[in-house]
């Protein structure tokens, strides 16, 4: 299968891939974090093992040198702080989105050792930080997005092996597989968002993890060409007056914030005042873009935020487009979701649908696993979020 009888070896080698099974298992962990059906931690772990290396790594460095997502096994997690603040700097950075996609490099590929004594990076990051040596590759370069995968190495686990190398190699075909897969689904999400709302004529601004806004309805392109206090400058929402400009600021910065923390959604509400008074205001819902599948550390540069004018009242249509966009719900799991989210029983619900109790029930337990919450009270508060 594999065709490489190298590639097994045991743990005194350094690595250790026992045979083609445990290979076909870390690449079907690979795609299972693609699918979210697990965290992306748990295939880094195991690459890392394979390759004898202190730790594996996954990283998104978008078109303005800025990590856009950094998932990194087995250090010390204040050593992301300093990746986000160095990539101008990194010189693996620099090589790896010059480098052939999938060609496998080492530090010793790109600097000598003269160099490597005198580069700031290495002497007051990499070395201090106990993470000297990495084996990565370029698994994906594409309109300014740059993901590389890295087998990150300690001291004592010293520079990356040829056979350790190769182990690499093998499976970063699969990993590129993997995260194209990822951000081909995180992109179809967005599309479908993107449309439910132009559908229902729903001003929608979609922000990145910066704030700017990446994607807008034709609905919310009338509001800030119009009169209504609300403007778009350099991608960036702001408001006329310095109040309002405040209160968005700091709503968009917390939903991009609560991207990635466990728990529910941010949402704030925030009022834009017109430029003349018979203008009424605006009502801007700011919350947090639900990672799919209720996942957390999803790769991909897209949305985080979304920002909603509100619209009237009661809308149900509005707020069932929304439910299915979001969370991937069906017709009827939305229609399900708006009741429980009115009060309403499931014996009621059950008689209003024609079906059997269980039924619903059963559905009931799909929404909440979609959804990502274990209470009723818990799906009243998301569906309030629409």
């Amino acid at each position: 299968m594999l065709g490489h009888s190298t590639l097994f070896a045991g743990a005194t080698d350094g690595f250790m891939i026992r045979n083609d099974e445990h290979w076909l298992s870390i690449v079907d962990s690979f795609t299972s974090a693609a699918l979210g059906e697990q965290s992306w931690n748990t295939p880094l772990e195991s690459l890392a093992d394979a390759t004898g290396s202190q730790g594996g790594q996954l990283v998104g460095v978008d078109s303005s040198t800025s990590i856009a997502f950094n998932i990194l096994t087995n250090v010390d997690p204040a050593i992301s702080v300093w990746i986000s603040e160095t990539v101008a700097i990194n010189p693996r950075v620099k090589v790896a989105n010059e480098a052939p996609i999938l060609k496998v490099v080492a530090d010793a590929d790109f600097i000598s050792p003269a160099a490597y004594r005198r580069d700031p990076f290495y002497q007051e990051y990499a070395r201090p930080w106990d993470v000297p040596y990495i084996g990565m590759t370029t698994v994906e370069r594409k309109k300014g997005r740059l993901v590389i995968l890295g087998a990150v190495r300690s001291h004592r686990n010293g520079p990356i092996t040829s056979a350790q190398r190769h182990v690499l190699a093998s499976l970063a075909p699969h990993v590129r597989a993997a995260v194209r897969a990822n951000l081909a689904l995180e992109g179809q999400s967005v599309a479908v968002l993107l449309a439910a709302s132009e559908s229902l004529s729903i001003p929608l601004f979609l922000c990145d993890r910066t704030g700017k806004v990446r994607d807008l309805t034709q609905a919310a392109v009338a509001l800030v060409t119009g009169e209504r206090g609300l403007q778009l400058k350099d991608g960036r929402l702001y408001a006329d007056q310095a109040a309002d400009a405040k209160a968005l600021s700091e709503a968009i910065d917390a939903a991009v914030i609560g991207h990635v923390k466990p728990g529910p959604p941010i949402l704030r509400t925030v009022i834009i005042r017109g430029r003349q008074p018979d203008v009424p205001p605006l009502v801007l819902d700011v919350f947090t873009l639900p990672a799919r599948g209720g996942k957390l550390d999803p790769l991909g540069f897209t949305p985080h935020a979304m920002v909603v004018a509100r619209g009237p009242r009661g809308d149900e249509a509005r707020r069932a487009a929304m439910l299915e966009a979001a969370y991937g719900l069906s017709a009827a799991e939305s229609h399900i979701a708006l009741q429980l989210a009115e009060g309403k029983t499931l014996q009621a619900i059950a008689i209003n649908r024609g079906v059997a109790v269980g039924t619903v029930r059963a559905q009931v337990k799909a929404i909440f696993a979609k959804i990502g919450v274990n209470r009723q009270i818990e799906l009243v508060a998301r569906v309030s979020l629409l």
